[in-house]
């Protein structure tokens, strides 16, 4: 790919909105900046060889159309932008790659995450789902007062991918901060702090994964991981064990972040549109588009990154081959110019195609899973816990990718004191 040599010619976007993104009020609600910057135009500068786009119109064509790539690592690698850690390895997992080596890769782990297959998958979560709302109330009615976040949020889609891949039931705790500490590798304008700290949880995470399944392939079970192994494919099509400890790796730290952020989004929602709660609760049929709605109005994955690998335009503004280019999902996901009422979080809201998931090559793999994780969760949620409220403001990590939740404090109120 060509890089982009001449200044841009998109308006510049608001003074400093990457760094009001990134504050504490900016990662709490961003949604008035997305406002603000979409008022300059749904596609503006963030520099001289940098765009950010908010319309919904453009967010799509930038994830559909072919002539759009992830930055892989032969972008990365020719800007010096790849690093030499553990990470690296992590960095160089589906998210990362361009057809056709994506198309092998997603080829090979497709199967284990279509609806059909995950259904089979439904009571285990089912049971999981029980068993952490019964450790919330059981903290809740000790203490009074619980971290959603560490008890359920986190802890759940967890426990849930470590039923499906096979990773012991011991160390869900420690999957859960390598899964926490490694969500920085994901973010555009994560600081060398953050980078440091993931780069070393990656390096504690990478070779346990390797050391499991040096162990699954001696003796192997009915885990996704053992079936990886055992798969009877051409020797081309095959993972080594150090390019699919790295799969695993991102797998686990991808599911388990968005799940507890989708989680702990509902929660809050719920909190704050009780209306919609109690709408919800009585009508568990509408749970499908309830799920579509929550994920449009507040996306765990809020931001996807694209180079165009020859020029092209975006509503209308010159792009240059080679152009870094930051499509913001959450914003486009509330574009009025294609949902009505975009900020209201209604679950009566008609079907419309959102973001929250992706779209094109790079759609999510684990949507059918985040799906039925709130399948299951949310109606379970509801009837157990009408009057669970925050007890603090949630902790977000920095980060403009991922929704990323450290804390959220919660407590149940007497149900007199909950608004009806």
């Amino acid at each position: 790919m060509d890089t982009a040599t001449a200044p841009l010619a998109a308006p510049p976007a608001p003074r400093g909105v990457i760094r009001r993104l990134q504050s504490r009020q900016g990662r709490e609600n961003p949604f008035p900046l997305f406002e603000e910057i979409r008022d300059a135009g749904p596609v503006v500068s963030l520099g001289p060889h940098a765009l950010l786009v908010t319309g919904y119109t453009e967010c799509l064509q930038i994830l559909t159309d072919r002539i759009w790539h992830v930055p892989d690592h032969t972008w990365r690698a020719g800007r010096g932008l790849d690093t030499d850690g553990m990470s690296a390895r992590v960095l160089n997992t589906l998210p990362r790659l361009n057809p056709p080596l994506h198309s092998r890769v997603r080829r090979l782990q497709t199967g284990a995450f279509t609806s059909a297959a995950l259904e089979r998958l439904r009571p285990t979560v089912r049971l999981l789902v029980r068993a952490h709302l019964d450790r919330l109330d059981a903290e809740l009615t000790e203490h009074g007062h619980a971290d959603f976040i560490d008890t359920v949020a986190r802890a759940l889609p967890v426990a849930v991918m470590s039923e499906i891949l096979g990773l012991p039931t011991e160390d869900r705790a420690l999957i859960a901060r390598y899964s926490l500490q490694t969500a920085a590798l994901t973010e555009p304008f994560a600081a060398p702090a953050q980078l440091a700290a993931a780069d070393a949880a990656a390096a504690e995470f990478h070779p346990y994964i390797e050391t499991l399944l040096g162990e699954r392939a001696g003796t192997p079970g009915t885990d996704l991981m053992s079936q990886w192994l055992q798969l009877e494919r051409p020797s081309s099509e095959r993972f080594p064990h150090e390019e699919l400890a790295a799969h695993i790796v991102f797998l686990v730290g991808a599911g388990a972040e968005t799940t507890s952020s989708l989680f702990a989004t509902a929660v809050l929602a719920f909190e704050k549109h009780p209306d919609q709660a109690r709408w919800l609760a009585a009508h568990p049929e509408a749970l499908p588009q309830a799920i579509e709605e929550l994920t449009r109005w507040d996306p765990s994955v809020q931001n996807a990154v694209r180079v165009p690998s020859e020029d092209t335009t975006l509503g209308g503004i010159p792009v240059p081959a080679g152009t870094l280019v930051h499509a913001s999902l959450a914003a486009a996901n509330r574009d009025s110019a294609y949902f009505t009422d975009p900020h209201t979080l209604d679950f009566q809201r008609p079907p419309q195609r959102s973001l929250a998931f992706g779209a094109g090559v790079h759609y999510c793999l684990g949507a059918p899973l985040a799906r039925l994780n709130a399948s299951e969760f949310l109606p379970e949620f509801l009837r157990r816990f009408p009057t669970l409220r925050s007890d603090g403001p949630a902790t977000r990590a920095p980060g403009l990718n991922l929704r990323t939740f450290v804390a959220l404090p919660v407590t149940r109120r007497p149900r007199s004191a909950v608004t009806h």
